[in-house]
């Protein structure tokens, strides 16, 4: 049985009027008229009885009617329960990033989401740029913020979403905290505390040193960020970091920023996903409060926004 037939008769039986289905459906009458006569030829079944100019419904169309007011009825209700579907924002949104925003940026922003829609259970997995990475590329994660400018391939979408600022961090008790001015000269006597080598920020190291012309002068490796500023915090050395690695610590003084002017200080944070993997109304919400928000995300590490 055609299903777009028993639409067109389910119209006139409810219409009781073949000129006003016609207009409801966009149809001609006279098409409308062919069309219900080949659905009765189809049944064998007389579906309408004729008076004056009135139609009126056989025995058989009342009956034929109330199945299709049931099977239209199911249709409605699979339609919205589809749309409603493309629009619901719940579930699990699995989400990644490298170590400074993964810490520092992510959280403030997961928070920022939650309040919208508390319905959302967020996982949220830490690691290095390269991790986070892998993960997009096979499919674990469905959206993360790496930091640095790690190559990906073709299928991973990039969008770069903002920059941070690199500093010298150092301990209030570091001599060189009470210098006005950060020269070539000083900086070639300091020694520096620095991320694992397979890291972005030890790349990002190894190009400010290229870039002002001082050799290699490291004191420590370190395997987190974290560890680095306790570190620098016990004057173990100085680092290069992210400033929103270290903004609380600037705040209450457990850590300074030397004032050295650096051209090429800046640190991207991107977005990432992969191209591959169906990205659902949940996960284009996340992006929407995330690009909202993240620009603003140094207020939110101040102590007095908590």
């Amino acid at each position: 049985m055609d299903l777009h037939y028993l639409e067109i008769f389910n119209t006139v039986a409810q219409q009781q009027s073949f000129t006003k289905a016609s207009e409801i459906l966009h149809i001609s009458q006279p098409a409308l008229s062919i069309q219900m006569k080949k659905l009765e030829e189809q049944i064998e079944l007389k579906l309408f009885n004729k008076i004056g100019n009135k139609i009126y419904l056989s025995e058989n169309g009342t009956m034929l009617y109330d199945y299709t007011q049931k099977i239209f009825a199911i249709i409605e209700e699979v339609e919205n329960n589809i749309s409603n579907k493309k629009e619901y924002v719940g579930g699990t949104l699995n989400l990644g990033g490298s170590n400074t925003p993964g810490t520092y940026i992510l959280p403030s922003i997961i928070g920022e989401f939650k309040k919208i829609y508390p319905n959302v259970n967020i996982n949220l997995h830490i690691g290095n740029t390269s991790e986070i990475g892998h993960l997009i590329n096979n499919g674990t994660l469905d959206i993360a913020v790496n930091g640095g400018n790690s190559l990906y391939n073709n299928h991973i979408f990039v969008d770069k979403l903002m920059d941070d600022k690199l500093i010298i961090a150092a301990s209030p008790n570091n001599p060189f905290a009470k210098k006005d001015k950060i020269t070539l000269t000083d900086l070639k006597k300091m020694s520096f505390i620095v991320h694992k080598t397979d890291s972005q920020l030890y790349a990002y190291y190894e190009k400010f040193i290229d870039d002002i012309h001082i050799s290699e002068n490291i004191s420590m490796y370190l395997g987190s960020i974290d560890a680095i500023k306790r570190a620098v915090i016990a004057n173990l050395g100085v680092s290069l970091m992210p400033l929103a690695a270290v903004q609380l610590e600037l705040e209450i003084g457990l850590l300074t920023k030397l004032p050295f002017e650096y051209q090429n200080e800046f640190y991207p944070y991107s977005l990432i996903y992969n191209k591959n993997k169906y990205l659902s109304t949940t996960a284009t919400k996340f992006i929407e409060v995330l690009k909202d928000n993240i620009t603003t995300y140094y207020e939110t590490l101040k102590p007095s926004s908590k």
